[in-house]
């Protein structure tokens, strides 16, 4: 059965949360977000690498003492780093004494559901990713993959956290779109992106369908896609298109789309 969505009020307590915690080590650019010290502060917390063979990270705390957060070793740096603020997380979030618990790549993937791990996510994309560094950054510039590619360098951060915070906080008509063998696994619409994104199978006239099934590569930039291979309500619309981004996350074994709608579109239906 599906899992029920995470609340927008858990969201935003996971947020408040971070925003706490870089509060207390008066962070004020993007470079003073500081894992290490940042993990002392929330509990004690030691940032330890190696170790590990099928998991991602690990974190384990005993009463009193503080904990560790493990990492894989051959991790590239800024999915290392989004692992860490993930386990911090639990353990700001999670107040379970003592933790012992792994974490697989699956787990940096899930954003949406009323779940401990989806919290963790929120919470980490907040501490590397904060909004009164994060949203100036968003402003007045073209949507498309090569530029979160920039935000996500310049805050050292994992590609697929700085497009989740890029939606929540852009004021672009946009929507992400996660992706996984031809069916979507779930969409984050941009507060003023009004079309509903199908669900289920990917079109085939979209990118991201062609994609999957070995038509084409990754699109490289925006390019125009029908409509209708996209959005509900646009079934019998053949004239209009909205902008695409596509781009398969080997790591991940899913595809990401950023759609964006550079021209309005006629409200059907």
């Amino acid at each position: 059965m599906p899992t029920a969505p995470l609340s927008e009020i858990r969201q935003q307590t996971c947020r408040q949360a971070a925003r706490d915690l870089l509060a207390k080590v008066r962070v004020e650019t993007p470079h003073e977000i500081d894992l290490e010290v940042l993990a002392f502060a929330a509990g004690k917390l030691l940032i330890e690498e190696g170790g590990l063979d099928s998991a991602e990270g690990r974190l384990v705390t005993s009463p009193g003492t503080g904990g560790s957060i493990r990492v894989r070793a051959d991790q590239k740096p800024r999915r290392a780093r989004f692992t860490i603020a993930h386990e911090i997380g639990h353990y700001v979030l999670h107040p379970k004494v003592p933790h012992d618990r792994e974490h697989t790549a699956k787990d940096f993937t899930i954003w949406h559901d009323a779940t401990e791990e989806a919290e963790a996510n929120v919470f980490a994309a907040e501490l590397l990713l904060p909004e009164f560094l994060f949203r100036p950054r968003c402003r007045e510039r073209v949507p498309s993959l090569a530029f979160l590619d920039g935000l996500a360098d310049e805050f050292r951060c994992s590609l697929m956290a700085t497009a989740f915070q890029y939606v929540h906080y852009t004021n672009e008509q946009v929507a992400f779109v996660v992706s996984e063998a031809e069916q979507i696994s779930w969409i984050k619409r941009a507060k003023e992106f009004w079309p509903m994104v199908q669900r289920g199978k990917l079109h085939p006239h979209s990118a991201a369908g062609e994609r999957f099934t070995g038509k084409a590569g990754d699109t490289g930039k925006m390019v125009r896609s029908p409509a209708y291979a996209w959005l509900i309500n646009f079934e019998n619309d053949q004239q209009s298109d909205i902008m695409e981004d596509t781009r398969l996350l080997e790591y991940y074994g899913r595809g990401i789309t950023l759609l964006w709608m550079k021209e309005e579109l006629g409200r059907c239906g």
